[in-house]
C-alpha cells in the first residue's frame, strides 16, 4: 500500500547509492507489545488475608507506546549505511483486575510510564540507486526506563496500597531488526514505512509487599515488542 501510494509521487532523476550520502530522519510511530508479563503468579496474604495474584500480560495493563524518533545517517558503500537514533517512549497503564484478596477483586493500576532509547546500526538496501528504496537492518542500543508504580485496591476490603514502587528505574540492552521502503519526492527528500522487531530484558524488580509472599510478582518484564513507524528522510 506504502508503495502504491508512493509511486504517484514524481521521482528524483538524480537517485544514486548509499555512498557518501549524509541525511537525517523524523519518524513517528507506536510499538506493539508481542509478548511479556508485567506480574507473575504469586499466593499469600495481605493484612492477614489470603491473596492471590495471577500472571498478566503487559499488553493488558499498558497501551501500545508512542514513539517518537530522530535518526542520522551516513552512506558506507553502494548499497549500506550506518546510523544512530535517539527515541522517546511514551506509554500509557490501565487498571485491571489481577487477582482476589479473600475472594474478592484485586485491581492494579501502574503508572505512566516512559523510556528513551539511544541505539546504532547497519542498514543494507536492496534497491540502492532507484527512487524507491527497501532496506533491512540490525539495531542494538540501550533503553534507560522509567521507574513504575502500582497502585493496589480491593474496594470491598477498604484496601489502598498507593503508589507502591513496583520497577526500579532500569538501564536496559536491547536488540532487534527492522525492514522498510523509502520513495523519493525530491531530491533531498523521501517519505517511508517501517516495521521492526525489539527485545526487551527484564526491569529492575523494586522490593515490594515484603513478608506477604507475594515479593515476587515483579520479577518479570521482558518482553518483545513490534515498532512501526512512519518516516521523513532529509539527505544532504
Amino acid at each position: 500500500m506504502v508503495a502504491l501510494a508512493a509511486g504517484l509521487w514524481p521521482s528524483s532523476a538524480n537517485a544514486q547509492g548509499m555512498e557518501n550520502t549524509r541525511s537525517f530522519t523524523f519518524s513517528l510511530g507506536t510499538g506493539v507489545a508481542l509478548s511479556g508479563n508485567v506480574i507473575t503468579e504469586g499466593v499469600g496474604t495481605i493484612d492477614g488475608t489470603p491473596a492471590v495474584f495471577v500472571e498478566q500480560a503487559y499488553s493488558n495493563h499498558f497501551s501500545d507506546a508512542l514513539r517518537v524518533r530522530f535518526t542520522g545517517s551516513m552512506g558506507l558503500d553502494y548499497n549500506k549505511e550506518v546510523f544512530a537514533t535517539l527515541a522517546y517512549n511514551k506509554i500509557n497503564a490501565t487498571e485491571r483486575v489481577t487477582g482476589s484478596v479473600g475472594g474478592y477483586p484485586l485491581y492494579t493500576r501502574f503508572s505512566n510510564t516512559r523510556a528513551v532509547d539511544i541505539e546504532g546500526g547497519v542498514r543494507y538496501y536492496f534497491l540502492p540507486e532507484g527512487p524507491t528504496r527497501t532496506y533491512v537492518s540490525g539495531v542494538a542500543g540501550l533503553r534507560f526506563h522509567r521507574r513504575v508504580r502500582a497502585t493496589i485496591r480491593v474496594l470491598e476490603l477498604g484496601l489502598t496500597l498507593a503508589d507502591l514502587d513496583y520497577f526500579d528505574s532500569s538501564t536496559l540492552f536491547i536488540f532487534g531488526a527492522d525492514t522498510g521502503i523509502s520513495r523519493d519526492i525530491s531530491d533531498n527528500l523521501a517519505i517511508g514505512a517501517e516495521i521492526g522487531l525489539r527485545y526487551q530484558p527484564k526491569l529492575n524488580a523494586a522490593p515490594i509487599l515484603e513478608g506477604t509472599g507475594l515479593e515476587g510478582i515483579n520479577d518479570t518484564g521482558s518482553r518483545w515488542a513490534l515498532p512501526v513507524s512512519a518516516f521523513a528522510t532529509w539527505r544532504f
